[in-house]
């Protein structure tokens, strides 16, 4: 069995974070399995091909395939499994799961950054948004990458959106979401493809990390994608734990 996770309140902020947004965003619900969690998506959130996903920080495959093969599902109702670790290659894990059924789709890496952290002055063209009408105003511009913020999101005090803004129109957004006790997570990093390479990104990071010292947050989290792995790296964030994602064969 895999050794059990050291940075396990990371792994539940993230789960935390991540089911906030969804249940202000699109009403869908969340269920606590133990040590096995389930969010139900019905067909609420855009993008997303499955109805259920289910998120495992116990380490042992056999105690999560039973929890999950238990949970009622409708038919035809598909899913996916989320399995968080402690090391990066971990093969035997994913012999078992496949042992029990399922497909390995890929794993990414959870990071983590302890705060307050030094910030240089901030970039006059990242805001805060601060009004229904400036989420319409952003998602106008972020249209050409297929990108959207929910608007259900506005008003919620756990849930603050940024955007940068260049040539009189929004070029990316991030949000931190801080629903975990002295925990922010980045939940969005999004630049616009033809506006990336400038530094826009690195800006938005600066500007949620202020946010974050402001609000008195003791550590940041996030997962992190291949493209932007590099920015955070040198932002100083570090390795806490991995995600595999699993599917039914």
């Amino acid at each position: 069995m895999p050794p059990a996770l050291s940075n396990r309140w990371a792994v539940e902020a993230l789960i935390q974070s991540h089911n906030h947004v969804y249940r202000t965003a699109y009403r869908t619900r969340h269920e606590d399995l133990d040590g096995v969690s389930v969010s139900y998506y019905k067909n609420r959130v855009p993008g997303i091909p499955f109805q259920l996903e289910f998120m495992a920080v116990e380490q042992d495959p056999v105690v999560v395939a039973g929890r999950v093969n238990s949970y009622p599902k409708k038919p035809g109702e598909a899913y996916i499994l989320d399995v968080f670790h402690e090391r990066p290659a971990e093969p035997e894990l994913k012999l078992q799961y496949e042992g029990l059924g399922y497909e390995f789709i890929e794993t990414t890496l959870l990071l983590g950054l302890s705060l307050p952290v030094k910030t240089p002055r901030g970039w006059t063209h990242v805001h805060k948004i601060a009004s229904a009408e400036e989420i319409e105003f952003v998602n106008q511009g972020l249209a050409a990458g297929g990108e959207r913020i929910p608007p259900q999101v506005w008003g919620d005090a756990q849930i603050v959106n940024f955007y940068a803004q260049l040539e009189h129109r929004a070029v990316g957004w991030a949000q931190l979401v801080t629903a975990s006790e002295g925990v922010g997570c980045l939940n969005q990093l999004y630049t616009l493809p033809i506006y990336r390479q400038r530094g826009i990104g690195t800006r938005m990071l600066r500007r949620v990390h202020q946010e974050a010292n402001h609000l008195g947050l003791r550590r940041m989290i996030l997962l992190a994608s291949e493209m932007g792995m590099g920015l955070f790296r040198r932002a100083g964030y570090v390795p806490l734990a991995y995600l595999s994602v699993f599917k039914p064969r």
